[in-house]
């Protein structure tokens, strides 16, 4: 199994644990995510340290203020590390009060370009802004050179469509164990298209719901899905194990 979207930095000793045990718990591999400059370089050093962790880099949407030419670059230079697979996490957010949503996408919009610009895919966190979203991916598709994706999806059947129609990935977190979610489209969604991850330590998925969450969890989201789908999980697992290094490609120099 590959978890394609983990925080190891907010474990003890940046998840030592984790990467000890993770032939044990059946991971292949694990994706550290960065959300701001500094945790994104410890991402690039935890993954430099560790054959079977990859790191993604960027700067989450509530630290838009952060950003200057100067972060830019530096996030630059560290997508030259080989072990740098995606520029993420980097998106929208209107969730949170007093958000500035010009800002979160002047920023988004910078990354989007560093992306091209390093022959990166990135990776998208959307909360409370899929139809701004997709209208900036859209106005910007020039700089979708490289694919990207829609990190733990939950903007359920309305708008997986308009991402997928625009080669992005779709991934899952927890959320999609939880009772009151909508799994009705994920048949709809190409297996090609199809990721897997935890979001750990944030959404334990049924029946770990409300625990602190760890990237060996994402079987059970394997399991949901291939449940939804009718297929086998090792099936699936070979699948979305696939589609991961073939959207992170520096997985597999």
């Amino acid at each position: 199994m590959i978890d394609t979207h983990a925080h190891l930095l907010m474990f003890e000793n940046y998840g030592e644990k984790i990467i000890n045990s993770m032939s044990d718990d059946g991971l292949e591999a694990v994706v550290n995510i960065g959300t701001t400059l500094n945790d994104s370089k410890e991402g690039v050093l935890l993954a430099e340290k560790n054959e079977n962790i990859f790191a993604a880099i960027g700067i989450y949407p509530e630290y838009a203020k952060t950003v200057s030419p100067e972060v830019i670059e530096e996030l630059k230079q560290l997508a030259k590390s080989p072990k740098v697979v995606a520029i993420g996490e980097i998106g929208l957010d209107y969730h949170t009060e007093g958000y500035d949503a010009e800002l979160q996408k002047q920023v988004l919009i910078e990354q989007l370009k560093l992306a091209d610009e390093m022959k990166l895919p990135f990776c998208i966190h959307c909360r409370g802004a899929a139809k701004d979203m997709f209208n900036l991916l859209s106005e910007n598709k020039h700089l979708i050179n490289h694919s990207g994706l829609m990190h733990c999806y939950s903007e359920g059947a309305e708008w997986v469509q308009k991402f997928l129609s625009l080669g992005l990935y779709i991934s899952f977190s927890g959320n999609i164990t939880y009772k009151k979610s909508d799994r009705s489209f994920l048949k709809d969604i190409p297996l090609d298209r199809l990721l897997i991850e935890t979001d750990a330590p944030y959404l334990a998925p049924e029946p770990l719901r409300g625990t602190k969450n760890e990237p060996k969890n994402v079987r059970f989201v394997l399991d949901k899905i291939a449940i939804e789908l009718g297929i086998s999980s090792s099936k699936l697992n070979k699948i979305t194990s696939e589609n991961a290094k073939r959207l992170y490609y520096k997985m597999g120099k």
